[in-house]
């Protein structure tokens, strides 16, 4: 039996957890924006791919009952490692949207068990008193691994980007990348857990039914607010982390370029001017010449950039039809109807290119996010979570504010988007160990694996539904007003967390 050592195994366990939920969560809303699809389906879809860690409850009492949690969180790792594999191989097919998103789907069941395995595993694996101490670590670095995937990762993916010249290119290199990080983990996992297993959980498991197993964590008290709490603290979180990289990377809007390169767009810009901007009826072939050769740029944070000049090749999959239409297309159709009023396309994002994304989450963010994290363990464990539950709460939430300010003034510097994503993350880091301290505690009892489980189930179901919407409403209220509704769905949580019950001390490290 391998030697126990926390500090060796508790920080690699937990970023082999949260790397590949942010590469299918996060970082995959990035590379579907990057190669053009649009913030309804990417809200939608991405959000969709939550479902697997909604109902891992379903499952999680079998990783109680059959083999060991760390023989379950091993496979898994692996699993997914051959996952990521494919889908950067297959991005360049033709049908890579599709195809992705299903690959993503048996990547995501396969990271719900391992999230599964690995909570039973650090919470049979470590002392009680431990465990609060040690909560702020694990936090730091699961978030800290869903920042290396949102900054280091897509900085590469940006890298390769201005490399190649190629954005399928690019994302495939990087998610083979990332197929290479999960089997250097699980490879390490497997050298450096311990094989150490508590009976008396196991033995638990097996005298329980799956029906008494799941039942019994809606018969604990308060369980209604419970449910209700868990549910809608992260009601507007969920939202935010859907469109907030659409928000960096999209334009602050677009322009017409006044002097065109060729004859062909001198034809559309003189269509745009004297027809579409009187309402003036359009011919079929002026459609087209409006479609293909209009010349609209892309306001970008430093530059602006060519949107989409070139004509799109006639024998493509993507025609300029009823049904199927090109994000171009879609965007001259609106000029059309509102007679040439750019601003009907405006879209009031930062204008960050792909790696300034990268490089804000991969640096300061880091930093603040690690702070933030181990600070968060460390105040719980001085001074217990209820003294601190709610200003650590404040602290996660109060920076949506940020946003709300860099969506309506759009300053020029970028140390505001900076300071704005610190301020972001080092309150993540405190408020989400609150959190988690807080299920941890709903957990216990027998059978804590599966209804800690249940307990994130329900958890990932917050994220999902209003992460789905999130695109839809973004879309109509704009970023400002989206940001400041965001704002607003954090009070529900906020509120409820003031009728919770749980020991004074609940976390408070013990003196011996």
């Amino acid at each position: 039996m391998r030697e126990n050592k926390p500090w060796y195994w508790i920080p690699f366990l937990n970023f082999a957890s949260g790397f590949p939920y942010a590469i299918i969560i996060s970082v995959s809303v990035i590379m579907y924006k990057d190669l053009g699809i649009n913030n309804d389906d990417i809200g939608f879809y991405t959000s969709l791919l939550y479902l697997p860690w909604v109902i891992k409850p379903l499952w999680s009492p079998f990783i109680d009952l059959y083999a060991t949690k760390r023989k379950w969180f091993l496979a898994m790792q692996l699993v997914i490692s051959i996952v990521f594999l494919i889908v950067g191989l297959s991005i360049s097919t033709n049908q890579f949207f599709m195809m992705s998103l299903a690959l993503f789907w048996v990547a995501t069941f396969a990271s719900a068990s391992n999230d599964v395995a690995s909570d039973g595993f650090y919470m049979i694996a470590l002392a009680k008193e431990e465990q609060s101490f040690f909560l702020g670590i694990r936090s730091t670095f699961y978030r800290l691994s869903m920042l290396t995937a949102n900054g280091l990762m897509v900085i590469l993916a940006g890298f390769l980007e201005d490399k190649f010249g190629d954005k399928t290119k690019a994302w495939s290199y990087t998610m083979v990348f990332v197929a290479i990080i999960m089997i250097l983990l699980t490879v390490y996992n497997f050298f450096i857990t311990p094989t150490v297993e508590e009976n008396s959980e196991a033995e638990v498991a097996h005298k329980h039914s799956f029906q008494e197993i799941f039942t019994s964590f809606f018969q604990k008290k308060q369980i209604g607010i419970i449910v209700a709490f868990v549910l809608l603290f992260r009601l507007g979180e969920s939202q935010l982390l859907k469109m907030l990289t659409p928000f960096m990377i999209d334009p602050k809007g677009y322009e017409l370029v006044e002097k065109p390169n060729d004859v062909q767009q001198l034809n559309a810009l003189n269509i745009f001017n004297t027809k579409v901007k009187k309402g003036i009826y359009l011919s079929i072939p002026e459609k087209n010449l409006l479609y293909y050769y209009l010349p609209i740029t892309s306001v970008m944070r430093n530059e602006n950039i060519p949107f989409d000049t070139k004509p799109v090749n006639k024998n493509d999959i993507h025609k300029f039809d009823k049904d199927v239409k090109p994000k171009r297309a879609i965007l001259i159709d609106i000029l059309i109807k509102s007679k040439g009023d750019l601003n009907a396309i405006k879209k009031n994002g930062m204008g960050l290119a792909t790696e300034d994304v990268g490089i804000i989450y991969g640096t300061f963010g880091v930093f603040a996010l690690v702070i933030g994290g181990i600070l968060g363990g460390i105040i719980i464990s001085r001074g217990g979570l209820r003294k601190w539950m709610l200003p650590m709460f404040l602290a996660m939430h109060l920076p949506i504010i940020g946003f709300i300010l860099l969506a309506h003034f759009h300053p020029t510097s970028i140390y505001y988007i900076y300071a704005t994503v610190v301020a972001e993350q080092f309150g993540y880091g405190l408020g989400f160990s609150a959190f988690m301290m807080y299920l941890i505690y709903v957990a216990e009892g027998e059978s804590k694996t599966a209804h800690y489980a249940i307990a994130t189930g329900f958890m990932a179901l917050g994220m999902m539904l209003p992460g789905m919407a999130s695109g839809f409403i973004q879309e109509y209220l704009g970023y400002g007003n989206f940001f400041i509704w965001v704002f607003l769905a954090t009070f529900p949580g906020l509120i409820l967390s003031r009728y919770l019950i749980f020991p004074k001390d609940y976390g408070k490290k013990i003196d011996s």
